[in-house]
């Protein structure tokens, strides 16, 4: 979440355009229980969807579409600030060192240093401070959810556990074939060669060489590891009960005649309950999370004072 708002806040102030900033300082778009949102905040808040729209710039100020999406940016502030302002009145807060730490597994993952890190920002044309504040909201909007909204949405084992039982197609691993292909050409006697590598005297390999107008000569007509799903029937009924490394008898595909070698044969498996449980849980709370947050974000905005001027 909070290298999400990183992104987001670095695109922000890379592509902001301060031109008109002192025009637009002081107009409101919207206050939120006395807290006020400019304008200016807004429109560069604003400025990654309406880059992603086609429509940022002067010549399109007046489009309904920018129009918009100014009204959806709006309202996603709006939240914000009501989900921070309630955050306050229950005294979450985030120390320095909290930040500190999410800055250093932020910048881990893009194979940075913390200083690096924080130099790469400047250079970015970001202030360090405007991304730690990033970083403190996002942690301190996580923590009021948790509270809020994560504590209500339970999710019993017996519940995981009749998912598991009812969608067991879902953790079930397909059946494998690793196989390479011999596709004869018409004037090619396919038994002789079947009895030749039967005999030692050429090798599979040597004989798709030879032989072979189907795919991957160059590999031996090597194929691959193939879902049984993405086998032909008939290919699948002839390697059916052979060894590892042996080769079919001499089949029909289509007008062609081939042979095919088997490499392995892998069983199909259910994976474990204790294996995909915590997965399960995770798809079964998604809808919840989201219904109960809907409700937290209504009853926040029902109760507090929000004057939108857009």
């Amino acid at each position: 979440m909070a290298s999400r708002f990183l992104i987001a806040l670095a695109a922000v102030v890379m592509f902001a355009a301060p031109v008109h900033a002192e025009q637009l300082v002081n107009k409101i778009a919207a206050v939120v229980n006395g807290e006020i949102v400019t304008l200016y905040d807004l429109k560069q808040l604003a400025i990654p969807e309406l880059r992603k729209a086609g429509v940022l710039g002067p010549k399109y100020a007046d489009s309904p579409k920018v129009k918009s999406i100014l009204n959806t940016v709006l309202e996603n502030i709006v939240t914000e600030k009501l989900f921070l302002q309630d955050a306050e009145r229950r005294g979450i807060s985030v120390d320095e060192a909290e930040i500190e730490n999410e800055l250093r597994k932020m910048a881990q993952q893009r194979g940075l240093t913390l200083e690096k890190a924080k130099e790469q920002i400047v250079s970015e044309g970001l202030t360090v401070e405007s991304v730690k504040e990033r970083v403190k909201t996002s942690i301190i909007r996580q923590r009021l959810l948790g509270l809020m909204v994560g504590r209500k949405v339970v999710i019993t084992k017996e519940e995981v556990q009749r998912f598991y039982e009812e969608h067991k197609a879902e953790f079930t691993a397909d059946e494998k074939v690793e196989l390479s292909l011999l596709v004869f050409a018409p004037t090619v006697d396919a038994l002789n060669v079947h009895d030749e590598l039967s005999a030692g005297k050429i090798s599979f390999e040597e004989a798709v060489q030879k032989y072979s107008v189907g795919p991957g000569k160059e590999q031996g007509g090597y194929l691959g590891e193939l879902g049984v799903k993405d086998v032909s029937p008939q290919m699948l009924a002839a390697v059916d009960g052979m060894k590892d490394g042996s080769v079919s008898d001499v089949l029909s595909l289509g007008s062609s005649k081939a042979l095919i070698k088997l490499h392995s044969k892998t069983k199909g498996s259910l994976r474990p309950f204790e294996d995909v449980a915590q997965a399960i849980e995770a798809k079964l709370r998604a809808p919840r999370l989201e219904a109960s947050f809907k409700e937290y974000a209504e009853k926040l905005r029902n109760n507090a004072v929000v004057d939108v001027r857009l």
